[in-house]
């Protein structure tokens, strides 16, 4: 049952405007804090477009802890508990696939109880506010 597929326009801008600013000037850096969020956004518009196979690849572990790290910083929860349960089972000898294993955590990421899109307004909101108070210093 696809019900989730397709992000909100929040995330789509913050996403947009993340990676414009990225690629705009050689030489800026994203602040932490911005690639924490870009980390975040991108993992989510994969999930949401179901995508999130290619998204994890090739290094499916570093790619879960990045992402579990960055949700923890947006707040997020119940995606940073899912991201668990997925690592988790990778490392096991459950009998499921990699592939089995990355369709789950989709399905279960698409019942979250986490609003991310709010979370990642509120964020990307955090980020703005200090960005302005530390120009206006």
């Amino acid at each position: 049952m696809e019900t989730w597929r397709g992000i909100y326009p929040i995330t789509s801008f913050v996403l947009e405007a993340l990676l414009r600013k990225r690629d705009a000037t050689p030489g800026v850096e994203l602040s932490t804090e911005e690639r924490t969020l870009l980390t975040a956004v991108q993992f989510w518009a994969a999930a949401a477009h179901g995508t999130l196979q290619q998204h994890l690849r090739p290094e499916v572990d570093q790619s879960l802890a990045v992402a579990q790290r960055a949700f923890t910083a947006l707040g997020a929860v119940r995606v940073v508990s899912l991201l668990r349960v997925a690592g988790t089972e990778l490392h096991e000898q459950s009998g499921q696939s990699e592939s089995a294993i990355i369709d789950q955590l989709d399905e279960r990421l698409s019942r979250t109880d986490d609003n991310i899109e709010d979370l990642i307004a509120r964020y990307a909101g955090e980020i703005d506010r200090s960005t302005s108070s530390a120009a206006a210093q």
